[in-house]
């Protein structure tokens, strides 16, 4: 990821939290074991450097993603931007069960809202825990100082 604002995902999503990302940058297998089931076969798996949306096969994206092909194909950095927003394909993917994904129509009204920078830095403070370590989307407790994790998934 070449600058901050390459941790807005074209969905909406902070990759700052990202599971895979965190895990590989912390070398901390404990954010992708810590994700739900349906993960189960990535837990184990490697663990590679991503990206992000903007780079190339990102590591989230082991099928084509319609919302990343969508919003390039119009030339946009992120859905919040598109003046269909919210369309058919990012409510299913908002709606799909996965509770991460449940964020991104919100992460998105609040990016048109208060725009980029300020969304960063709203979304570091959220995923960083008060010891100054990163926190993942489903890692209940700080590895660091095992503290419990207040709004969380």
């Amino acid at each position: 990821m070449d600058s901050a604002l390459d941790m807005i995902a074209t969905c909406g999503l902070f990759c700052g939290a990202c599971s895979f990302k965190l895990a590989f940058d912390e070398n901390d297998r404990a954010h992708v074991r810590a994700m739900p089931a349906r993960y189960e076969k990535a837990k184990e798996a490697e663990l590679e450097a991503c990206p992000g949306c903007r780079g190339e096969a990102p590591a989230c994206d082991a099928d084509p993603c319609k919302i990343r092909a969508c919003a390039r194909g119009r030339g946009l950095v992120h859905c919040g931007l598109c003046a269909e927003f919210p369309c058919s394909i990012l409510s299913a993917f908002a709606n799909d069960g996965v509770p991460h994904h449940s964020e991104t129509l919100g992460n998105l009204k609040r990016l048109r809202e208060v725009g980029e920078e300020a969304w960063l830095a709203e979304q570091r403070t959220r995923w960083t825990c008060s010891c100054g370590t990163r926190r993942s989307w489903y890692l209940r407790d700080c590895p660091s100082c095992r503290s419990g994790l207040e709004g969380h998934l």
